[in-house]
């Protein structure tokens, strides 16, 4: 199970993108904060908000974090 964590992440957060809970423009909290919520690693972390943005979720920009996108 440990491995699929960051599916587990990763399902979560495109529920709530998907239903409407975040909307595009908005932004993810942190890597740091995803860590501490989830309690796991920022890699992991790192590894869904990595698929997320590989599928058309979000937009990483450098410095300001990880955005919803349309």
């Amino acid at each position: 199970m440990r491995n699929n964590k960051y599916l587990a992440i990763y399902k979560e957060w495109t529920d709530k993108i998907k239903s409407g809970e975040i909307k595009a423009g908005e932004a993810l909290p942190c890597e740091h904060d995803l860590a501490e919520t989830y309690d796991t690693s920022r890699e992991t972390i790192r590894k869904a908000l990595n698929l997320l943005s590989q599928n058309g979720f979000i937009q990483k920009i450098r410095g300001k974090g990880s955005i919803v996108i349309d």
